[in-house]
């Protein structure tokens, strides 16, 4: 998916609907790392530049909850495909982006 303001609002709404989501919270977790570090250290656009730290939050978000849940033997085990956020958080973060 392109990194663009519809982009992020469209992987939001899956992560908030998981049942009806092509994609996992982990794919989208890591879309949003890789629309962050696509514009690390560039000139953004006051658009693209609101959108960053919502989507840090995702992602930090997805490593925290899995490193509070599992245990490290786990965590180097398995692939977390199925493993889900509350889709509170996605809608929290789908608001914030739509104010």
């Amino acid at each position: 998916m392109p990194f663009t303001l519809a982009a992020v609002v469209q992987v939001l709404e899956w992560g908030a609907q998981p049942e009806q989501s092509p994609h996992s919270h982990k794919q989208i977790a890591m879309w949003c790392d890789r629309f962050w570090c696509q514009y690390i250290d560039v000139d953004v656009s006051p658009e693209i530049e609101r959108l960053l730290p919502i989507l840090t939050d995702v992602e930090t978000h997805w490593d925290l909850y899995l490193a509070n849940t599992y245990q490290i033997e786990e965590l180097r085990a398995r692939s977390f495909e199925d493993e889900r956020l509350p889709v509170e958080w996605f809608q929290d973060w789908l608001s914030k982006v739509t104010a």
